[in-house]
């Protein structure tokens, strides 16, 4: 009986142990769409859909993201999700995103993207990411350059 209770020990030490491993951060992995849902001159609405990847072994959940988007280091929107949003383990997830963007700040921005044919884009903030009620602060840090083929 005592050699049962000593597996029984063992095998619960070692369920604990690695069980307490270390979250990795989510993986950003492109941008997956874009696409414009209301054109103005002063503020517009951009839907896009961020690509991320889950590296971990175990399943999160994301709310209450709130970031900035810039175009080539100006800031051009904002956008503030309350949704909660399902990560898979070990799988690519997507995070739709509502912008209203502030298209001044594009415009300034214009004449350099139409000489370079190339922007980068970058998106910085901060969300919630956790599991089972429990959430943690966790950055939002994506960066991709988009090709700009008008003509």
């Amino acid at each position: 009986m005592k050699q049962v209770t000593w597996y029984f020990m063992i095998l619960l030490v070692w369920g604990g142990v690695s069980a307490c491993g270390k979250m990795k951060d989510l993986e950003f992995v492109r941008v997956a769409s874009f696409d414009m849902e209301n054109l103005s001159f002063s503020k517009s609405t951009v839907k896009i859909e961020l690509a991320y990847y889950n590296p971990n072994n175990f399943s999160l959940r994301l709310k209450d993201a709130e970031f900035d988007v810039f175009l080539d280091d100006t800031k051009v929107g904002h956008s503030l999700q309350d949704t909660l949003i399902d990560i898979p383990a070990r799988d690519t997830f997507y995070f739709p995103v509502k912008l209203q963007v502030e298209m001044g700040n594009v415009f300034k921005n214009m004449l350099g993207v139409l000489a370079n044919k190339e922007v980068t884009i970058k998106a910085a903030g901060n969300c919630k990411v956790g599991k089972k009620g429990v959430f943690l602060p966790f950055p939002i840090r994506a960066e991709t350059k988009q090709k700009l083929d008008f003509f």
